[in-house]
């Protein structure tokens, strides 16, 4: 079976998110590493989700986001999959109430998506946004952090250091970058958690820069900003297909 890469899922109070006193509400994150089938891209699946599954969960007031993830340069052992279908529900109830509508009203659907992709089976993981609000763009580049804790720091320290990295790169540049804090929670081991950084093109390219002008580094020493964990990082396009609420 492949291996697969989670870049999502924490559970973390709010009071462990350094300078954000009020992210979202935590949800649950179910997804599904895939294949593309021959003659399909992920420009297909993107399409496919944003028109036909958005309508049905609307229809059907199932209530969920879902993120079509196009891998760009993924480390091994993650980098089999082309894309990654993210579904995040507001609760458990949500969650099961979508799987009943598919199971029930959206067979074709279902049929129609593996007929475009092969996929392991999903992965359920709760999500954490580090930051006030969630970064809404239809298309977003992505960082995706696969990292593991050094001695004595904890997954509390992960999402500190994430939230004042975002922190600084915002005001370095002026942007509006957001960040998620991930751990396992069912079905996946490997790692202690998994960061994702993302935001528009333009933010995100001038985040990088920041790094290969050496900016960022310099930026996080004047600040005593260390590193809590080693890790390995991946890119992604991140693209919205169905929002809640429209």
């Amino acid at each position: 079976m492949k291996k697969l890469m989670i870049t999502l899922a924490c559970l973390l109070p709010f009071n462990a998110i350094a300078n954000n006193p009020a992210p979202p509400t935590p949800v649950i994150a179910e997804v599904y590493e895939c294949t593309l089938n021959d003659g399909f891209s992920a420009a297909d699946i993107v399409a496919f989700g944003s028109n036909e599954v958005s309508k049905f969960t609307r229809k059907n007031d199932v209530q969920m986001h879902a993120y079509l993830w196009e891998a760009i340069a993924v480390n091994e052992p993650y980098r089999e999959a082309d894309v990654r279908w993210v579904n995040y529900y507001p609760t458990w109830s949500d969650y099961y109430a979508s799987n009943d509508a598919f199971n029930s009203k959206g067979t074709k659907l279902v049929e129609k998506f593996y007929s475009m992709v092969t996929c392991n089976k999903p992965v359920i993981l709760g999500s954490q946004v580090l930051t006030a609000e969630l970064v809404v763009a239809k298309q977003k580049p992505m960082v995706a952090s696969v990292c593991n804790l050094k001695k004595d720091k904890t997954t509390a320290d992960g999402a500190a250091f994430v939230s004042q990295l975002i922190g600084i790169a915002n005001r370095q540049q002026g942007g509006n970058i957001g960040a998620s804090l991930m751990t396992p929670v069912f079905g996946i081991t490997g790692f202690d958690y998994v960061s994702t950084i993302y935001g528009t093109t333009d933010d995100m390219a001038g985040m990088m820069d920041s790094v290969r002008d050496r900016t960022m580094p310099a930026a996080m020493r004047s600040a005593g900003l260390a590193p809590v964990a080693d890790c390995v990082n991946d890119l992604h396009m991140s693209h919205l297909m169905i929002q809640l609420g429209q």
